[in-house]
């Protein structure tokens, strides 16, 4: 377990996490501001998990969607190419919504923030405990998302 207090630390725990996932990458956040996704680095990991294939999936949940397009032109690439692995959904806004906002590893790595506003949190590299209630509220929060952002304007 690591405390995580600046958005570097931040990062560095995600970028820890990606690299570690073998499968299955599941984040839950307001947005996707403090990730930087667009960053050259990760951008590559984020993209060597895409082309690996073979059942591999990226869940975005995201609380606003707004700004995703306009501040993260990279991701929107992956979207286009590997729309059958990546996928971002709009949170259901008349749903109940955890404070809280989480990265999940596969079935054991944890990115915890107990509040979506604040940046500090805690990794907890392998926390299968932890990592399964997190999946079941993930895929309920998941399931209930109205509808997936499209890569392109039309939705095409």
């Amino acid at each position: 377990m690591n405390a995580l207090e600046t958005p570097a630390e931040l990062r560095a725990a995600f970028d820890a996490l990606l690299a570690a996932t073998q499968r299955r990458l599941r984040l839950y956040d307001y947005d996707l501001s403090l990730f930087d996704l667009d960053h050259a680095p990760r951008h590559a990991a984020l993209r060597a998990l895409c082309v690996a294939g073979g059942g591999r999936r990226i869940e975005l949940l995201l609380d606003d969607i707004d700004r995703v397009a306009g501040d993260h032109p990279r991701l929107m690439q992956l979207l286009r190419d590997f729309g059958h692995i990546l996928e971002i959904r709009l949170a259901d806004p008349d749903a109940p919504r955890p404070g809280q906002a989480f990265v999940l590893a596969d079935r054991h790595g944890v990115l915890l923030r107990a509040d979506k506003a604040a940046v500090h949190g805690i990794l907890h590299p392998d926390d299968r405990g932890s990592a399964v209630a997190l999946h079941q509220d993930f895929e309920g929060m998941w399931q209930r998302a109205p509808a997936a952002m499209s890569a392109t304007t039309l939705g095409l």
